[in-house]
């Protein structure tokens, strides 16, 4: 459990859903007005506990040291810039704060750009990490999970040093 955990990039709030009996308050960040929305008809039993924001991940609607927990699932492969993004985690994460992130491990599938929009053919385990290490992270776990259609996603869980 923690005080408060960030879902970054939220979409419908599956996972604040999830987050809701491990923190105090949850907060999400979308980029959608639509998906906000959604994700507070999904959460509205969960009151004042639960905080929906809109803002973009390279300048988060959040303070200083705000997080004790962040997540950021299948989101930096649409970023221009990923590494400034991990930068501004960093900034509304507390010093020892967790954040967990999904991503591709790379591939080749060019048809990911024009199907979804995706910025980024995934990232290979060691770039990840140096842009972690850049953005003041520590990597404390890193496991990469097979999916389907040749992709595998990489499993982190990196500390605010």
């Amino acid at each position: 459990g923690c005080r408060v955990a960030v879902d970054l990039g939220c979409g419908t709030g599956t996972v604040l859903e999830r987050m809701l009996p491990r923190a105090q308050e949850v907060i999400g960040v979308d980029g959608s007005p639509r998906m906000l929305e959604m994700a507070r008809r999904r959460l509205a039993d969960a009151g004042a506990r639960v905080s929906l924001r809109i803002g973009e991940l390279d300048h988060l609607p959040l303070r200083d040291g705000e997080a004790d927990f962040a997540s950021i699932n299948m989101v930096l492969h649409h970023l221009s810039d990923p590494v400034a993004a991990l930068r501004e985690i960093g900034r509304t994460l507390r010093t020892g704060g967790l954040l967990f992130l999904s991503d591709f491990d790379h591939h080749d599938n060019e048809r990911m750009r024009t199907d979804y929009g995706d910025r980024w053919l995934g990232f290979d385990r060691a770039a990840l990490a140096a842009r972690l290490s850049e953005a003041g992270f520590v990597v404390r776990r890193a496991d990469l999970r097979e999916v389907s259609k040749g992709l595998s996603l990489h499993l982190i869980v990196a500390e605010k040093s």
